[in-house]
């Protein structure tokens, strides 16, 4: 029954019937006063609160926590004993709150989750933007990642464009702030936390945040997306394909074969391409160049061995 608490409380027992109620107390109890930092203090009493927790198997769960109030000697005031997990005016537990935030942020609405956990609709949204508020501040506390990407989506009529920046090391969206200009940006780039420890920036083929970058960004390293990069030879490739045979152009079917990648063809389709080699030779040649330029470009991680005169090799470090 340890791991259906939380960390910092003892299991006393536990009640079945007619809903659990796991009885608990603080591993803990303090040992300064919360107002002044006192050492002495003086025990008021025991009482109990109970508060909802998780379900088990199903079943709606409650703590029910057997707790102290303290007074201190030398201010003569009185406190609560600070419990693990559980806010101050609050009937529910982190735990349970942090799992009714993830299911509303994951797209199950208020009613339904107001039904299953026997809350209010209203108290689901308090809760949510609660959390949300939290994360917030969670992001304002952190620094730019060193490996960033930066990619415009666009998302409807009224917000035409909105920039994303990623955490590229990581995997992971660092933020999105609406527009792509410069103007849009700056505001936003202007706050950035750990601007100056950027390395590495990587975006697509245009030139719009080029400049940016270098504004922004003064010790990154640009870097080309190889998604971009891929698309572009693939759409290159296939225009000389089109100029080696002018009706490739209305023969759709022969172009998805030439666009599709050599791995992810099935027996039939590979089939049906080396019958279109047979009536066209020269896009034979045109799709292996395809093939190799694609998979050099879709290396991850690739080291390069230079070999160098042995006087040379004191003085020069090769690159990882």
């Amino acid at each position: 029954m340890l791991e259906l608490t939380m960390k910092g409380y003892r299991t006393l027992g536990v009640v079945l019937k007619p809903e659990v109620v796991i009885e608990v107390e603080p591993v803990e109890q303090p040992d300064t006063c919360l107002c002044c930092g006192a050492s002495r203090l003086h025990s008021k009493g025991r009482y109990e609160r109970q508060v909802r927790h998780l379900d088990l198997c199903g079943r709606p769960t409650h703590l029910r926590i057997r707790c102290r109030r303290f007074a201190c000697c030398a201010c003569r005031r009185s406190f609560v004993q600070p419990l693990p997990g559980i806010r101050p005016g609050r009937h529910s537990s982190e735990p349970l709150r942090e799992y009714v935030y993830q299911q509303h942020h994951d797209g199950i609405c208020a009613a339904t989750l107001a039904h299953r956990r026997e809350l209010g609709q209203a108290t689901i949204g308090r809760i949510y933007a609660q959390f949300t508020e939290r994360k917030a501040k969670e992001r304002l506390s952190l620094d730019c990642p060193t490996v960033l990407g930066i990619d415009e989506h666009s998302l409807h009529r009224r917000q035409r464009f909105a920039t994303t920046f990623c955490d590229l090391k990581n995997r992971r969206v660092f933020d999105i702030t609406p527009g792509k200009s410069d103007a849009d940006l700056q505001w936003f780039l202007r706050g950035l936390r750990g601007r100056e420890r950027v390395r590495v920036v990587c975006i697509d083929l245009s030139s719009s945040y080029r400049a940016l970058i270098q504004r922004w960004f003064p010790r990154a390293m640009i870097v080309a997306d190889r998604f971009h990069v891929v698309r572009v030879v693939m759409r290159h490739l296939l225009g000389i394909a089109r100029l080696v045979y002018p009706q490739l152009a209305w023969k759709l079917s022969w172009l998805n074969l030439l666009r599709t990648r050599g791995n992810r063809l099935t027996p039939e389709q590979r089939h049906r391409l080396q019958e279109v080699f047979r009536q066209q030779p020269a896009l034979a040649p045109i799709y292996e160049l395809k093939e190799r330029l694609c998979a050099l470009l879709c290396l991850r991680q690739h080291r390069t061995h230079v070999a160098l005169h042995p006087q040379q090799r004191h003085h020069r470090r090769l690159p990882s």
